[in-house]
């Protein structure tokens, strides 16, 4: 059952030349705007080049990291890689680089725990209200469950293998899994699966029967979610137990 931002971006600071000694890493005064005095490119090499570059910067700055990338220094970087020499050596790019990423890591955490903490409200707020609806039932550990419709059939342990059809959802109405849409109905044993919420109200049913689950986050994916659950996502869950193997 495949039931968490983009990772930021991880750069690398270019080799540069052994040739280039560190009195040679210090700007060139230079009498003309070399970029800027630059004629519309005529030739595919030069065609090429201005538009490869234009591509790569465009699309750079709609990327996580980038979006305040300048593009005087950038050109800059590039016109001194292309010549060898340079603002800064090797081991000061990589430092850069390594507190940009830093930068990047601790932006990345912060949206994730405002996230997090927006999803496990919006679930409690849920929850309190819904457990006061009709037929909806509670138990010890905070499940939440209806019947959907009921049987006489055995119900499952921990341990037992289980032919069920699900479909996975959630607050906002978004199925994120589902074995009807795939029109298969899977076999697994119930203590494989990653949620504590499934796995209790599964034995709570007898064989074809069919219940609606709203798992708090701590019953499912928790603060950690996953790449398809933001965390501390409420799930609701639609089941009919349909065999014990």
């Amino acid at each position: 059952m495949g039931c968490t931002k983009a990772d930021p971006i991880i750069v690398q600071a270019p080799p540069v030349s052994p040739t280039v000694e560190r009195n040679q890493m210090q700007p060139s005064v230079e009498t003309t705007d070399v970029i800027n005095d630059l004629s519309r490119p005529t030739d595919l090499k030069s065609r090429f080049s201005y538009t490869y570059g234009y591509i790569l910067y465009s699309t750079m700055v709609q990327q996580q990291g980038f979006e305040d990338l300048d593009p005087s220094y950038f050109a800059k970087g590039v016109l001194d890689s292309g010549r060898g020499s340079g603002f800064f050596t090797q081991e000061e790019m990589a430092r850069t680089l390594q507190e940009v990423q830093t930068q990047l890591l601790r932006i990345a955490q912060e949206e994730l725990e405002a996230i997090a903490q927006k999803n496990l409200d919006s679930a409690e707020e849920f929850l309190q209200a819904n457990k006061s609806r009709e037929n909806v039932q509670v138990t010890s550990s905070g499940l939440q469950y209806q019947i959907l419709r009921e049987s006489e059939g055995d119900s499952p342990s921990e341990s037992s293998i289980v032919e069920i059809d699900y479909k996975i959802m959630l607050l906002n109405g978004n199925v994120v899994d589902s074995s009807l849409e795939r029109g298969h109905s899977p076999t697994f044993q119930l203590q494989a699966i990653t949620v504590p919420g499934f796995i209790e109200g599964v034995k709570l049913m007898h064989v074809g029967e069919k219940y609606r689950f709203w798992i708090h986050p701590n019953l499912a994916y928790g603060k950690e979610g996953t790449q398809a659950i933001e965390p501390n996502s409420l799930l609701i869950v639609e089941v009919e137990l349909k065999a014990i193997n």
